[in-house]
């Protein structure tokens, strides 16, 4: 064990034991020569394995729509199944069923929302649903449970060069906010339809539950073509109709939104991936040795990790029995993992990590529960330095010592890395700005991949011990 002691860390840790109670009982009166502090950058190594994963909850309204095939990685599919947000008001006012024009589903993405060929051709699918979307959502459904093919209302090919631009003329200066759409046109009897329902019985608007039971909603998938993924931001469709007054002899021409996919729907990615045979034989070699992993999204490989949590206790507890000891105060326990360096790497790593015992994976996703910094922390990808760093994750070891027994169990050391998006809310009031985390989902945005070097993780413990006086 190597003994530090810096001046900052002694005043930094002073402050921390008089001010935070979970940390410490020495109190006020405590005599700070009689203060020891301890920086330990643990020799305490890491093992772990990649274990596939088929599926991940995968309930979205901005899905992963296409086909790609990237070496090193493997091949992904992804489709989609959405039921849609009526309109709770159509202005039926002098329109008729024979004066609907047209109706088009729009799909809308940022501009850099593209992993692969953005021209590379591709034939866009969209089909009609038999029956509503049950919960939970996995991403390895049958997406035949569900729909048809029979049922196909659109064959629709696309291409960036052939999609169009939505407010091209964007007034801010970062051109990657531009947004491109893909307008798919579907058949007019289905707009008629739905315009025709509303007349009939409006209530059925009233709630996206009850009008799923009048339509469903669509699948769509890739019929044909591989080179790209495409995460769509927007998906609603819009009837275009006129409206004839007889009386005053005017026609206007409208639009008008019918459906949109909102948070409140059922709507789920469909994934489907084959890992190439090198990322496979890669797999297999890295598990024999147990110091290298992979993370893979949104489905395929995840960490487990064997996390030396009865280890980091057992050095604790053996500071504290040492001769002439008779407090030991855990501060700080901080958590980074490098990545292993890929010069030929053509996907990013994902941008954020979970750390979570594998055992409490499913639940946490389905319950949609949020980090708490006790038993769940999340780590950021820092491209500058090539690593995850967790921070400070020292509760996760005060609260197993907490327990009534704090006998360190399998669970407790069998933990998790799983690939997530982080979303936060900003709120601001006259005398501070907070952000705080509202949402933490696995990882779907686009295809990732990271291997992770568990030999070069570094855990450091910082701890206080007291002399008698």
């Amino acid at each position: 064990m190597k003994l530090l002691k810096y001046l900052t860390v002694l005043c930094c840790c002073i402050s921390l034991i008089a001010c935070d109670d979970e940390i410490t009982t020495l109190g006020s009166s405590l005599n700070d020569s009689l203060i020891e502090i301890t920086v330990d950058s643990t020799s305490i190594k890491l093992s772990g394995k990649s274990v596939y994963n088929d599926s991940i909850l995968g309930r979205t309204t901005d899905p992963l729509i296409g086909n790609l095939s990237v070496k090193g990685y493997g091949n992904l599919q992804s489709g989609y199944l959405t039921q849609f947000m009526p309109s709770l008001n159509i202005d039926t006012t002098n329109v008729e069923p024979n004066t609907l024009d047209s109706i088009k589903l729009y799909l809308s993405y940022y501009n850099n929302d593209l992993t692969g060929d953005s021209l590379a051709p591709m034939v866009l699918n969209i089909y009609t649903l038999d029956k509503t979307i049950k919960s939970p959502l996995y991403t390895n459904l049958n997406p035949l449970d569900y729909y048809s093919p029979e049922n196909l209302i659109a064959s629709h090919p696309f291409g960036s060069s052939t999609e169009g631009f939505i407010d091209e003329n964007n007034s801010t200066e970062d051109e990657t906010v531009t947004y491109k759409r893909i307008d798919v046109k579907l058949p007019l009897e289905l707009g008629q339809r739905i315009f025709n329902k509303y007349k009939e019985d409006p209530e059925v608007f009233s709630m996206p539950s009850e009008f799923a039971k009048f339509f469903p909603g669509i699948y769509m998938n890739i019929s044909y073509g591989n080179g790209r993924m495409v995460n769509i931001k927007g998906i609603f469709m819009t009837m275009h109709y006129r409206a004839i007054d007889n009386e005053k002899g005017k026609i206007d021409t409208l639009s008008y939104n019918y459906l949109g996919v909102t948070p409140e729907i059922s709507s789920i990615n469909h994934f489907a991936l084959t890992p190439d045979e090198q990322l496979q034989a890669k797999v297999e070699e890295n598990n024999a040795v147990g110091k290298k992993v992979i993370a893979q999204a949104p489905i395929g490989y995840i960490p487990i990790i064997k996390f030396p949590t009865a280890n980091i206790i057992k050095k604790y507890q053996e500071k504290l029995e040492e001769s002439n000891r008779i407090q030991n105060i855990l501060n700080y326990l901080s958590f980074t993992i490098p990545v292993v360096a890929n010069e030929d790497a053509q996907l990013a790593p994902p941008q954020h990590l979970l750390f979570i015992r594998a055992s409490q994976v499913k639940d946490f996703f389905e319950q949609k529960l949020l980090p708490d910094d006790i038993s769940t922390m999340y780590a950021t990808y820092d491209k500058g330095k090539g690593a995850y760093n967790f921070g400070d994750i020292s509760n996760y070891i005060r609260n197993i010592l907490k327990r009534d027994d704090p006998t360190v169990t399998e669970d407790d050391e069998t933990i998790a890395l799983i690939p997530v998006s982080v979303f936060s809310e900003t709120s601001s009031s006259y005398y501070e700005t907070t952000t705080s985390v509202v949402s933490v989902t696995p990882y779907s945005q686009s295809p990732a991949i990271v291997e992770l070097d568990l030999d070069g993780a570094q855990i450091k413990i910082i701890y206080t011990t007291q002399k008698p006086i």
